[in-house]
């Protein structure tokens, strides 16, 4: 009976006619040692490593895009949550490919010269893409407005107002209170100043009134006090607060704060600029307005005299007109 010997007995000669073994088994059982792809001898076990890694890489993948939208994508509107997810998705995968590529030992550095060349010149054509691709998951995560919020968009921008009707993965979308509809780009928008008006239960009410200089205007100040006080959607904290806030070149100006629900914000302004002005009327307070007054000449030379002022008697004027007809005549 043959015993094999123990390791540290073999020669170079017996190792030489093992390798020799191992080959004709292989070769044997129909399965290469190596094989030789794009130029370059790989060993089965390499294969066999690359392949795992790829299929690995597919595995976490999918499990990371489960994770990714049942957790960080809860939040997140549905389109955005499934392209976040999509990418996640992808991006793992590249990563498995690159490493398994890595492994196998392939020359590819020609084909990822002209990879990274395409890539640039991709780059530069979607830069605005990514840019608001990138800019609306900042929006979802920020969220500085949400659908149904009034907004008014200003900065970068020029001053947009409306209804927010949707947010997407690379632009957001505005009801305007014209009624018309507006798409901005989600990397404007980030970058612009979003004042938001549904994020207080009240909201101020401002109204600017102007009246005359012979008016007490304590008595103006009182008698709009009294009608925001009647008024039971005025809110009594904080309190109104009715100034002077400047002596105008016609009137006396007169600012009335008060505040209101943020619902009614819109009709309460409406109503009480009515009020106001029907309580003043009421009252008798004049309400002045600019006015000017412009004095029209001829010239004297010409004429022979120039025009009469205002207030003239009818006669005076037609007789005056007379008199330029027969001039024009006569210079004619």
């Amino acid at each position: 009976m043959y015993l094999p010997k123990p390791i540290y007995e073999l020669d170079i000669t017996d190792l030489i006619l093992a390798d020799g073994a191992l080959n004709a088994t292989s070769t044997w059982l129909g399965i290469p040692d190596r094989i030789n792809a794009l130029g370059t001898e790989i060993s089965l076990l390499t294969i066999i490593i690359a392949i795992a890694i790829v299929i690995g890489g597919i595995l976490i993948a999918h499990v990371v895009r489960l994770l990714t939208a049942k957790y960080m994508g809860a939040h997140l509107p549905a389109n955005t949550r499934k392209t976040t997810s999509k990418l996640v998705y992808y991006l793992i995968i590249a990563i498995a490919l690159l490493s398994a590529l890595g492994i196998s030992g392939l020359d590819f550095s020609g084909i990822f010269l002209a990879g990274g060349i395409a890539g640039i010149v991709i780059g530069f054509a979607t830069q605005s893409l990514f840019s608001n691709l990138i800019s609306g998951m900042f929006l979802q995560i920020d969220k500085p407005m949400r659908i149904g919020d009034p907004v008014l968009i200003t900065g970068k921008l020029p001053d947009v107002a409306g209804i927010v009707v949707e947010v997407t993965t690379l632009s957001s979308r505005l009801r305007m209170f014209d009624g018309t509809y507006v798409r901005l780009p989600n990397s404007d928008v980030f970058l612009s100043e979003i004042r938001n008006y549904s994020g207080a239960a009240a909201r101020r009410v401002e109204i600017a009134v102007g009246v005359a200089y012979k008016e007490d205007v304590d008595k103006v100040m009182d008698i709009i006090r009294k009608n925001l006080q009647a008024n039971p959607l005025v809110l009594v904290e904080p309190e109104p607060d009715i100034y002077v806030k400047n002596l105008g070149d016609s009137a006396v100006n007169i600012n009335v704060w008060c505040w209101v629900p943020f619902s009614v914000w819109f009709d309460m302004k409406k109503l009480l600029l009515k009020q106001i002005k029907q309580e003043l009327d009421n009252n008798r307070i004049e309400m002045p307005f600019p006015q000017m007054v412009v004095y029209m000449g001829t010239d004297t030379k010409k004429a022979g005299g120039a025009r009469k002022p205002a207030g003239t008697a009818p006669e005076d004027e037609v007789k005056e007109k007379l008199s330029l007809q027969e001039y024009t005549q006569q210079e004619g």
